[in-house]
């Protein structure tokens, strides 16, 4: 019997060595990843004309605007046609830093996106700070309390590949994370305290959250339900209150434009399941740790239900972790959406996985970090990052450059469809047509638009340079007034066609 405990204690030290081990080398992995995409899209020397993130460039028009004093949010189906999709503390507080930066190191605007990244990295280095002092905070026994778990652990949820390009991009997510954090950290200490100051706290912090992203509403939904459960009416009634009450006010205060961008401007926008459910494979295999801690939570809770109300920080937790899970499937079905939607699900879940920890079954928890472990550095390994065999990442740069240096040519006013291109360090006219995704599917919905939108407008000659994609097949009416004057083409990437108008405007 001794000899078997004996077998038993050193088969458990080996797995342990070996799941720690391999959770350092995921980690490892993932700042090695984030360091490598800081350098291809991040450089001080250089102001890369690229987006990391899909419909960056909106966000960039967005804060130049605000640097040039101009509004904000327009009516998407007025000329110019762009939209702002993100909520007014994300425009500001962004607009206002990257202001500051541009002013205080004597930068042109063309360095916007460059300064905004900066921002959104450290947002996610906030967010990665919230998760490490949450797990000391909270955290007093179990493997995630101390040793090498205890750093390795918050630098997978601040690194893993789900956070990816994210957490250098010009948009609000990381800052709503952020904000979301810390009222969910405020919430957890209120839990133990009990101080209603704690409550009104959290309650702005929710409201900072979704100032910057509307539907950074996750982890405030979490905590309201466990003051439910816990029956703890004032604070459920305090947090509510404020929060609804700012939040009324703002939509009122907005204006009807204001309520347009934010709330209606998508409402035409496709919600397929199935890209839902892509979405969802597409964030476990970017961190698989996620799959791995809804999994343990959800048994777990299941299997103890009843005892939920007794441990309200870990309450706290499962409830922001199932009703992330579930807000961010719907959410992500929309057409457009990523798997950047369930980034604050997989922070919560795994700050709950290393709360539970000491309860589960060592055997089966330690063999799932190893594993899991394995498959987030191969993950790692198959992420493209900047110049591979198959894979350039800075040819965006290389285009752009391109397109400007030929605009530089050509009269405006100007239309690109490329929607990058018509930034203002691309091309230099006014108004600049940066196209969003929604105006097609307003388009389609029959939305009617100023002067038959950017289509029109070039049938009717509105426009002294038009430059479309190569495979773009036009009516003939469209280019009509227009002569092909200019071609380029970027093996393997972009080609356009470059005309000008050759009669005069109406």
């Amino acid at each position: 019997m001794l000899s078997l405990a004996l077998m038993s204690e050193r088969s458990e030290n080996i797995l342990r060595k070996t799941a720690n081990t391999s959770v350092i080398l995921a980690a490892g992995a993932c700042l090695i990843l984030l360091a490598a995409r800081i350098y291809f899209a991040i450089s001080f020397v250089t102001p890369y004309l690229l987006s990391t993130t899909g419909f960056e460039w909106e966000n960039s028009f967005n804060l130049w605007k605000f640097i040039q004093h101009q509004a904000i949010y327009t009516d998407p189906h007025r000329i110019p046609f762009t939209v702002s999709y993100y909520n007014w503390g994300y425009y500001y507080f962004y607009g206002w830093m990257t202001k500051a930066g541009l002013s205080l190191l004597r930068l042109d605007v063309i360095w916007i996106p460059t300064v905004g990244r900066l921002i959104s990295l450290v947002f996610t280095l906030i967010a990665g700070a919230i998760f490490w002092m949450a797990t000391r905070t909270f955290i007093k026994a179990g493997p995630f309390a101390h040793g090498p778990l205890a750093w390795a652990w918050p630098i997978i949820v601040t690194c893993s590949p789900l956070v990816g390009f994210w957490s250098i991009t010009v948009r609000a997510d990381m800052g709503a994370l952020a904000l979301e954090a810390a009222g969910l950290y405020v919430i957890l200490h209120y839990l133990r305290k009990q101080d209603e100051r704690l409550i009104v706290v959290a309650a702005l912090l929710f409201y900072a959250a979704w100032s910057f992203k509307q539907s950074s509403v996750t982890m405030l939904a979490g905590s309201a339900l466990v003051l439910l459960l816990l029956k703890r009416w004032r604070a459920f009634l305090t947090l509510s209150s404020i929060w609804w009450i700012l939040v009324i006010v703002t939509l009122v205060a907005g204006g009807p434009v204001y309520r347009e961008n934010i709330l209606f401007s998508q409402k035409h926008y496709p919600m397929p399941i199935a890209l839902g459910l892509e979405n969802i494979m597409r964030a476990v295999e970017k961190n698989p740790f996620f799959l791995l801690c809804v999994g343990a939570i959800l048994a777990l809770s299941v299997r103890k239900l009843r005892l939920l109300a007794s441990r309200p920080i870990e309450a706290a937790l499962t409830f922001t972790v199932l009703f992330s899970c579930c807000f961010a499937f719907i959410t992500a079905c929309k057409i457009g959406a990523s798997d950047n939607y369930y980034i604050p699900a997989a922070w919560a879940a795994m700050l709950g996985f290393a709360l539970i920890a000491e309860r589960m079954n060592v055997t089966c928890m330690l063999a799932g970090l190893a594993v899991f472990s394995w498959i987030l550095v191969v993950a790692v390994a198959l992420v493209p990052v900047g110049k591979t065999f198959y894979y350039t990442y800075r040819y965006q740069d290389v285009v752009h450059r391109s397109i400007a240096e030929k605009l530089s040519h050509l009269p405006g006013p100007a239309f690109v469809q490329e929607p990058y291109s018509n930034l203002p360090w691309v091309q230099r006219f006014s108004p600049h047509f940066v196209i969003p995704d929604t105006y097609s599917y307003d388009r389609d919905a029959g939305v009617p638009l100023e002067d038959g939108g950017w289509e029109g407008l070039a049938r009717e000659g509105y426009f002294a340079t038009l430059v479309l994609y190569r495979g773009y097949q036009p009516p003939a009416s469209m280019l009509a007034k227009y002569a092909l004057v200019d071609q380029y083409r970027q093996d393997g990437y972009m080609a356009f066609d470059f005309y000008r108008r050759i009669a005069p405007a109406p």
